[in-house]
């Protein structure tokens, strides 16, 4: 079984799951804003969902750095990065899934 890839946060620089960080891009007028939907052409620089780590990425100068070029956050960055990080995650009210939950169909389609 294949484990998720991992990115490391540019406020933390911690590696987590590559589903639980926000994927930021650097457009070419050196604006750097999220990618919602982690598809965009480029390189691309992760950041934990957490506003202590999006200010420790914008405060030390880290964007220019991971995207080598030089760039100048969007205005709006720190809330579409939060909006972007709770979008992403499971409601605390769902469950797991159990092994018994877990049926034929749903184990063929994994092997694929």
């Amino acid at each position: 079984m294949k484990s998720e890839p991992s990115r490391t946060c540019l406020g933390c620089r911690e590696a987590r799951p590559k589903g639980r960080l926000v994927r930021l891009v650097r457009l070419r007028t050196g604006v750097v804003v999220v990618d919602a939907s982690a598809r965009a052409a480029g390189r691309g620089a992760y950041v934990c969902p957490d506003a202590r780590c999006v200010e420790r990425a914008l405060i030390r100068g880290r964007l220019a750095h991971a995207f080598r070029k030089p760039c100048a956050a969007s205005p709006d960055l720190a809330a579409a990065v939060a909006t972007a990080g709770t979008a992403g995650r499971r409601p605390s009210d769902a469950r797991p899934r159990e092994a018994s939950d877990v049926r034929e169909a749903d184990v063929m389609t994994a092997r694929m």
